[in-house]
């Protein structure tokens, strides 16, 4: 998209705004995001043009409101894949507040590099095509009300320099992991770094952390976490927990106590969560990132004892939120996330979850 044809878009997509809520011409000289050092308005389409486009072409609305409990179906592979019924009052709706409510959220995610990556999805060392797509709808939402924070702990300077945002939007932090147990995979130790820096931000009040590869940001969460403020707000896929055999092998792996628990579980019960969007206020995330790390750095986990990798992330995330907390505390699915790995093209949820 050229320069021309973003400014375009920018200038319809907040008539459009404006003209729905209202305020007019107003609306968008007032809160459309400032331009800054980096392009950030390449996902524009997302928030303005494709959702006027949506509005004229939709013929219902989807305003389904975000469950656990009900099994999904698993739509193909790789597919994009429109949202049910359009959803588009929703999707507006969304937008709205993203643009006429101050309310912050800040987004933690990470990019390790100096172990193995259990899933091998990184080959050497990372550049910007690895975090792409993520950081370019940080840059989508309005700016000064949300916030990325993308820890490492090895990147190339200039990479670090060259996309960390003037006005902190994105911005990175080096941590140490050198003295986490060397058994701990990838994606169990980053819980261990997100609750060390959510406990040196007091300021932080609406947190959620997600991976950086597989999630990225449509609307800004923070109102949608105020009304529920007591809840945790966490990704999911569509399958049960329970049965499910890739969910056995993880409780397998983590042994005792915690493969009593999921036994004891009923089937059909509720959905799996995905360790990868994990979100709420900042007492219920300590809470369960306290919880979930209690799981990891077990004595008894069964692959510590065994002195083989830990990786059992997912296994922990679904303990500590449903264990802990109890299936009514959590909220997941629509209008929260988009379907798992359907790869669907819709704007009306807060996270699209690959």
């Amino acid at each position: 998209m050229g320069r021309g044809q973003v400014q375009l878009a920018r200038v319809l997509a907040w008539s459009f705004l404006g003209a729905a809520i209202g305020h007019g011409e107003d609306f968008g000289a007032t809160c459309a995001p400032a331009p800054g050092t980096i392009d950030q308005i390449s996902m524009l389409q997302v928030h303005g043009v494709e959702a006027v486009a949506s509005k004229v072409l939709a013929t219902s609305g989807d305003e389904s409101h975000a469950h656990v409990g009900s099994q999904n179906k698993h739509h193909g592979p790789k597919e994009l894949r429109g949202p049910p019924g359009g959803g588009v009052d929703l999707d507006l709706e969304m937008l709205v507040e993203d643009h006429s409510k101050p309310c912050h959220t800040v987004y933690l995610t990470n990019v390790f590099t100096t172990r193995a990556d259990p899933q091998g999805k990184r080959k050497g060392m990372p550049d910007f095509t690895y975090f792409e797509r993520y950081y370019r709808s940080m840059l989508s939402l309005p700016s000064g009300r949300a916030s990325a924070l993308i820890l490492y702990d090895y990147l190339p300077e200039d990479l670090v320099s060259n996309y960390t945002t003037g006005d902190g939007t994105v911005s990175f932090q080096k941590v140490d992991v050198s003295k986490i147990d060397k058994l701990m995979g990838l994606n169990d130790l980053r819980f261990l770094v997100f609750e060390e820096q959510v406990k040196k931000h007091p300021e932080w009040e609406t947190i959620f952390l997600t991976d950086i590869r597989d999630v990225m940001a449509i609307h800004n969460p923070c109102f949608f976490v105020n009304r529920n403020p007591d809840k945790l707000f966490v990704g999911s896929q569509p399958n049960n927990l329970k049965p499910y055999k890739w969910a056995l092998r993880q409780f397998a792996m983590a042994g005792g106590k915690y493969l009593d628990w999921y036994n004891s579980q009923p089937d059909d019960e509720v959905v799996e969560l995905n360790a990868g969007l994990l979100g709420g206020k900042r007492p219920m995330i300590l809470s369960v990132l306290r919880k979930i790390n209690e799981m990891l750095m077990d004595p008894e986990l069964g692959g510590r004892k065994n002195g083989t990798n830990v990786t059992v992330n997912m296994a922990a995330v679904n303990y500590a939120c449903y264990q802990g907390f109890g299936k009514e505390k959590v909220v997941t699915g629509s209008p929260l996330h988009s379907e798992f790995r359907s790869f669907e093209n819709r704007t009306n949820v807060y996270f699209w979850h690959k």
